[in-house]
């Protein structure tokens, strides 16, 4: 008798490991696990495809070749960018499109060739090629938003989707997450690409209290860099896509507007990754 209640419990012990193991690699393999530096917020992207956002804009130094995301969603390194080169031993923020370091082609480049092709999937995303220090530290776990993701995001949602703000003196473009309600935060001009930077004035303290723990992105009006000259900081933000259609696309917003643009290539643009949410 006390042979068959030992082994009866030998046997339900093995089971209750198995289990055990299953639903921690079940766990561990979901894409429903936040990565690393991701935020809260869950945003449909189109196709039923959901993400989270990175919890600042990319930014690299050269020096160490070490990539990382802001410590804030509202940081920006504005006209220190002017600095880029492959000795700087400071942190840039505003990159060409495709400067991922994969093929050679480097982030502190200013001039260089490209093919005309979208970078979807491939090594020229900087989340998919490169460890992000404070992002899993691993390749392969972020990736840069198509055109038509982008698109999706700020126009054919349901429900509330952005509003222009102001948030800890920063401007910029407030991202609302699908489960946004409107009673947890009053917003004005929502879903207005006329509205003004002005419209809402968020402190610092309202942001790290109400805002980001309820899932909302800022994505800050970084400027731009066009060859080593900055310019519209605190004035509009350009965010690349993986896209190209005729030329490089990216998500263009300033005081009269919210929409999808074309650029050059080598201009330097705001890079803000995400993480596959569904």
């Amino acid at each position: 008798m006390k042979r068959i209640l030992l082994l009866i419990g030998i046997g339900l012990l093995v089971a209750t490991l198995v289990s055990c193991k299953k639903d921690k690699s079940a766990e561990e393999n979901s894409s429903n696990t936040p990565v690393e530096g991701s935020l809260s917020g869950v945003f449909s992207v189109g196709n039923g495809k959901k993400v989270r956002f990175s919890k600042g804009n990319m930014q690299y130094q050269a020096s160490t070749n070490t990539w990382r995301f802001a410590e804030n969603q509202y940081d920006c390194i504005g006209n220190a960018n002017s600095n880029v080169s492959m000795f700087y031993q400071g942190w840039i923020d505003l990159f060409g499109w495709g400067t991922s370091g994969y093929n050679d082609i480097k982030p502190w480049l200013t001039d260089y060739d490209m093919e005309p092709t979208s970078i979807t999937g491939t090594g020229y995303d900087c989340g998919l090629y490169n460890a992000i220090s404070n992002g899993g530290n691993r390749a392969g776990l972020w990736h840069l938003l198509t055109i038509d993701q982008w698109t999706y995001l700020v126009n054919e949602r349901f429900g509330s989707r952005y509003a222009k703000s102001t948030v800890a003196n920063v401007r910029g473009l407030v991202l609302l997450p699908d489960n946004w309600s409107e009673s947890t935060y009053a917003l004005n001009a929502v879903n207005d690409d006329q509205g003004n930077f002005d419209s809402n004035v968020i402190d610092a303290q309202d942001w790290a209290d109400i805002l980001e723990p309820n899932g909302v992105v800022f994505l800050p009006c970084a400027g731009i860099r066009e060859g080593n000259t900055v310019n519209y900081v605190n004035g509009f933000g350009r965010y690349w896509s993986s896209t190209y259609t005729e030329r490089a696309r990216s998500l263009f917003f300033h005081r009269d507007d919210v929409r999808p643009e074309g650029a050059d290539y080598r201009n330097g643009f705001s890079v803000r990754l995400v993480s596959d949410a569904d």
